[in-house]
């Protein structure tokens, strides 16, 4: 029942795995903000936005951090949950903690194998009904 927003780029990332890590890595020893295709207009009817993104890096996609820097957060909850590789949330919650010095970052989001994310309907539902609970 949620609104639904994706994050995309101006110019599309590559299908390519070996090609878009080539381009992550590139944006993260750039400390790069891609161009977003749009924005959200409406951001502030929002109080809590639930965040996901893969870790690229050790952290968020750069586009993530063009996402959140572009956008007003004051006063919001961020509910981050991420794929990744083996890291979990790796140094992502920390990075996006300070990128939204006006807004809290959840420290109890979700993450998951990327291996293991298509099987996760469970768990997923098991740590929403738990946030619902706090």
């Amino acid at each position: 029942g949620a609104d639904l927003f994706r994050i995309t780029t101006a110019e599309p990332y590559p299908e390519d795995l070996d090609e878009l890590y080539r381009i992550g890595q590139s944006e993260l020893d750039a400390n790069a903000r891609p161009e977003l295709e749009e924005l959200v207009e409406n951001m502030a009817d929002y109080d809590t936005v639930f965040l996901g993104y893969p870790i690229w890096g050790g952290t968020c996609p750069m586009a993530v951090f063009s996402f959140v820097e572009q956008h007003d957060f004051s006063g919001k909850t961020v509910i981050p949950f991420c794929t990744h590789g083996g890291s979990g949330f790796a140094s992502s919650v920390g990075d996006l903690q300070d990128a939204l010095p006006d807004g809290v970052v959840l420290q109890d989001g979700f993450s998951v194998s990327g291996t293991s994310a298509s099987d996760s309907q469970g768990e997923v539902e098991a740590w929403i009904d738990h946030l619902e609970m706090e």
